[in-house]
């Protein structure tokens, strides 16, 4: 992966983070939630259409080798994540359960069902639907398709009602595949323009524009601030910082950005329930301590399992 993208994600993936930490007056950061989303389904896109746009062009593209791969790298992380929360709070196995394992609780739009079990793993529910049509969008990739999946898109934001955001507009899969799309977007304008020089001064006015993004969040349509918000920053956002030129795409190459990177998978996958279990085990202590002994301890967990599945099982 491109060295700067990797260590985004673990500055996205911190935003969720704190959208899941509440303790005391540190209150949860609503809004890194919905952007840390937004930007894993465009980075998807834009990582897979980079990786695979070229062999489908070709035609070396193999189906069950791209699916068996996301497959290796999700699924053994997941099911051990699943079984960490049947063991900790006791579950009965169920028809959730089993949907959960199945990875397909997000085609259902009632939270008890998509939120159910470990609940950041609806994510993977979606993002393996994106995966799954992939091929077939990549070779269909035109302004006819572009203009459908958007109008479609808008038909959906305008009828559903602020109720049903979450079940329609932040979960569902063919909902969120919009996102996965415009990254794939990005993608070949990136492979079009990719001896473009962006200005090194574009990542501080485009890292200025993203905080605004987060700081208008409270005060914008909770339809609009699921994802479109987000878009308007993070597709340029991508662009000029996949091109690794300026100030700040040197720190994200640093060494330790690197390495934190690495670590974005099981930090997503396990945060919330160890964020839930080291609240209730932790003795009570100033919010800053709790925060930083949360964090830390999280990081440590996860290296962990990073070394375990990465360098032990070579998944």
């Amino acid at each position: 992966m491109i060295a700067t993208l990797q260590s985004l994600r673990f500055v996205f993936v911190m935003m969720i983070f704190m959208s899941h930490f509440a303790y005391k007056d540190i209150h949860p950061f609503e809004a890194g939630g919905d952007c840390g989303v937004a930007f894993f389904f465009l980075l998807s896109g834009f990582v897979v259409s980079l990786g695979y746009g070229g062999q489908i062009r070709e035609g070396s593209f193999s189906y069950g080798t791209f699916l068996w791969k996301r497959l290796k790298k999700l699924y053994p992380l997941h099911l051990l994540c699943l079984l960490f929360y049947l063991v900790v709070s006791h579950a009965h196995l169920d028809m959730k359960v089993l949907l959960n394992a199945l990875l397909l609780q997000s085609w259902m739009p009632d939270a008890d069902w998509y939120f159910s079990c470990n609940s950041v793993s609806w994510f993977l529910s979606s993002l393996l639907f994106c995966y799954a049509v992939f091929p077939w969008v990549y070779r269909h990739l035109s302004i006819s398709l572009t203009i459908v999946i958007l109008m479609a898109y808008a038909a959906v934001y305008s009828l559903t009602p602020d109720s049903r955001v979450n079940a329609v507009l932040y979960v569902f899969p063919l909902v969120r595949f919009v996102d996965f799309y415009l990254g794939m977007l990005l993608c070949q304008l990136y492979e079009r323009k990719r001896n473009l020089s962006s200005p090194q001064w574009l990542e501080f006015l485009l890292t200025a524009m993203l905080l605004l993004s987060l700081m208008v969040y409270p005060f914008t349509d909770v339809k609009f601030r699921n994802a479109p918000l987000f878009w308007l920053v993070l597709l340029p956002l991508l662009f000029v910082f996949v091109q690794e030129r300026g100030f700040l795409s040197r720190l994200l190459k640093t060494k330790p950005m690197q390495f934190l990177g690495s670590l974005t998978l099981p930090l997503f996958l396990t945060h919330q329930m160890l964020i839930t279990m080291l609240l209730h085990r932790l003795p009570q202590m100033p919010s800053f301590l709790m925060l930083t002994a949360c964090l830390l301890m999280t990081l440590t967990i996860c290296w962990g399992i990073q070394i375990i599945f990465s360098r032990l099982l070579r998944l």
